[in-house]
């Protein structure tokens, strides 16, 4: 049973996207690597921007700098 878990930094997908972000990593599985639809298990979660970092900067600081 694959057990696929993405992570996102908040607020990137709104629900539909994420619906279809399910469905694409499913069929992947399914179409790719031959798994079964129902065996297939996506869990997404949302994880705020100043809980990850790139180069020692949280990606809310970042994305500070790119809007001014």
């Amino acid at each position: 049973m694959p057990i696929v878990n993405i992570k996102l930094a908040k607020p990137e997908f709104n629900k539909i996207q994420k619906e279809e972000l399910i469905a694409d990593i499913t069929e992947l599985l399914h179409v790719k690597y031959n798994k079964p639809k129902q065996n297939i298990v996506v869990i997404l979660e949302d994880i705020e921007p100043f809980n990850i970092g790139f180069s020692g900067e949280s990606v809310e600081n970042l994305r500070l700098k790119d809007i001014k």
